[in-house]
């Protein structure tokens, strides 16, 4: 069973995949601080109500059943995770102080959730077009990627590159993969969307 861990608004980590892993550009995530304000941490009765709602709505009663949506304070310049096959979303307590942004931002959880879900064993991009998609079908279409709201910034110095020998897409780390990565969009176009090892990606700089 795969483990989508982490896909969140804001720095979004790209889905670990087994045994080999397929990016066109993977952001490293910064760990959420701890200490700060526990403000009203846990699961959220009335949004999980809300998300099996539109889950039901769009005929989806297995996520509707396991979804789960929990309050995290740890979570700083991270508006939300969304973590699949588990069905969970955290939200940062802060999306309180702006109108509007928690049902949004739970939206754009759930749109991640419903698109992985949607594409089976396919592999797809965090923010591809069946997330988009999912968007639509919530009802925030043309939602970005990134939130554009004033949250602190963990700031993390990512010193190591990565390129495809084929299209020269960079990818920038913090950390060395830890198993054969390739380019999602070199390996979608002209491998089906297998991993291939024409285009691993190869450290440039920083080793």
């Amino acid at each position: 069973m795969r483990d989508f861990s982490q896909l969140c608004f804001d720095f979004t980590a790209s889905p670990v995949w087994s045994p080999f892993q397929s990016v066109r550009e993977l952001e490293p995530v910064a760990p959420p601080e701890s200490g700060g304000e526990a403000a009203q941490e846990g699961r959220d009765a009335e949004l999980e109500a809300q998300a099996r709602e539109w889950l039901l709505a769009l005929e989806l009663p297995g996520g509707a059943k396991l979804v789960t949506v929990t309050w995290n304070a740890r979570l700083r310049s991270t508006a939300g995770y969304a973590r699949y096959p588990k069905w969970e979303v955290e939200l940062n307590p802060r999306l309180r102080e702006f109108e509007g942004q928690v049902e949004r931002t739970l939206k754009h959880e759930l749109a991640h959730l419903i698109a992985y879900h949607r594409c089976g064993r396919r592999r797809i991009e965090p923010h591809g077009r069946e997330w988009r998609q999912a968007c639509a079908d919530l009802g925030i279409a043309g939602e970005k990627a990134q939130h554009r709201l004033p949250l602190p910034r963990n700031a993390i110095e990512r010193k190591l590159a990565y390129a495809c020998p084929a299209c020269r897409t960079v990818v920038h780390r913090v950390r060395k993969f830890s198993r054969p990565t390739a380019c999602l969009q070199c390996c979608n176009r002209h491998a089906g969307g297998r991993y291939d090892g024409r285009f691993r990606l190869v450290l440039a700089t920083g080793a």
